[in-house]
Formats: C-alpha cells, sequence, structure tokens
C-alpha cells in the first residue's frame, strides 16, 4: 500500500463520510470496469470525469473523488479504499486476521483465536476473514497485520528442509 493511498484514505476518513456511502463507492468502481476506466484515464477530460461522478455516485462523496480525479489519483482507488478499511476498523478498536486453513477450525477453535488476538494486539474485536487452502497439509496460518503465524504442517516441513540443508 503507498504513502499516497493512505494519505488519501486518512483525509476520506477525516470528512466523515458514513461508511455505507463510501463502501457503496467503493463497491460501484471495483465492480464497474468502465467506469473505473473512465475515471483513471488521462485522455478523458476533467468535465466528463466529473459528469460521470455526478452521475453516478453519492452527493456525499463526489468532491473526494473529483480531487482523486484531478489530481490522477484514480488509479489507486482500490488502495485507498483497503487503507480506509483499515482506518476504519481501527478506530472501532478491531483488528482483521486472516486464517488460512486446510480443514476449517470449529466455532469453539475460532472463538478462542479471536480472544487470544484481542489480548495479545489490545483490541476489542476481530475481523475474521477465512481462506481455505489444501496444500497447507493441516494445521493453519494466522495473519494478524503485516505478521504471519505458521502453524502449518507445511510451513513445519519447509522449516525442517531449511534446517537439514544448513547442516
Amino acid at each position: 500500500m503507498t504513502q499516497g493511498a493512505i494519505n488519501y484514505a486518512k483525509a476520506l476518513f477525516d470528512l466523515g463520510i458514513q461508511v455505507d456511502c463510501v463502501k457503496g463507492t467503493e463497491e460501484i468502481i471495483r465492480n464497474s470496469r468502465e467506469i473505473a476506466e473512465a475515471l483513471s484515464n488521462p485522455a478523458v477530460k476533467k468535465k466528463e470525469k466529473h459528469a460521470v461522478i455526478d452521475a453516478v455516485f453519492d452527493e456525499r462523496i463526489r468532491s473526494f473523488l473529483k480531487v482523486l480525479c484531478d489530481n490522477e489519483a484514480m488509479g489507486i482507488a482500490g488502495e485507498i479504499f483497503d487503507a480506509y478499511n483499515d482506518i476504519s476498523l481501527n478506530s472501532q478498536n478491531i483488528i482483521k486476521v486472516t486464517i488460512t486453513y486446510m480443514t476449517r477450525p470449529d466455532d469453539d477453535q475460532l472463538e478462542e483465536i479471536k480472544k487470544m488476538v484481542c489480548r495479545k494486539f489490545n483490541k476489542s474485536g476481530v475481523l475474521l476473514e477465512l481462506k481455505e487452502d489444501p496444500t497447507l497439509l493441516g494445521g493453519f496460518i494466522l495473519t494478524v497485520g503485516n505478521t504471519e503465524y505458521d502453524k502449518s504442517i507445511r510451513g513445519a516441513l519447509e522449516g525442517l528442509g531449511k534446517t537439514l540443508v544448513r547442516r
């Protein structure tokens, strides 16, 4: 994630626009390739981009989108929304966690993982994303921010292989 995207995301958050409006805007930009391309294309005139923004988007976020277009920053809109989502979660004292698994943990295990993450990172809640990966052979990988905790069989075997190669 670029510093520019983070700066725009902070500005968007500071505007106090309701989360549902930002989410709706994000959904349109991510799902409508034509709109995203038109708004990020330098060959399209600013006036035309502004007209598209006025026709498609909620008035609460139009000015922000026009600034992005004027600064030719629509190409990083996806990064901006990702950073905004992180900032929004952090403001609610919630942390995003991804669990990659071969066999899905049961609900009790997921609750224990959430509690452990809340204690370790001093957060009040966890937004959990689950991803299946049969190549893990067993166990799981827990990703919190930029930190990865690999408790998979595949990871253990790779670590063992590296140890054996060094000897």
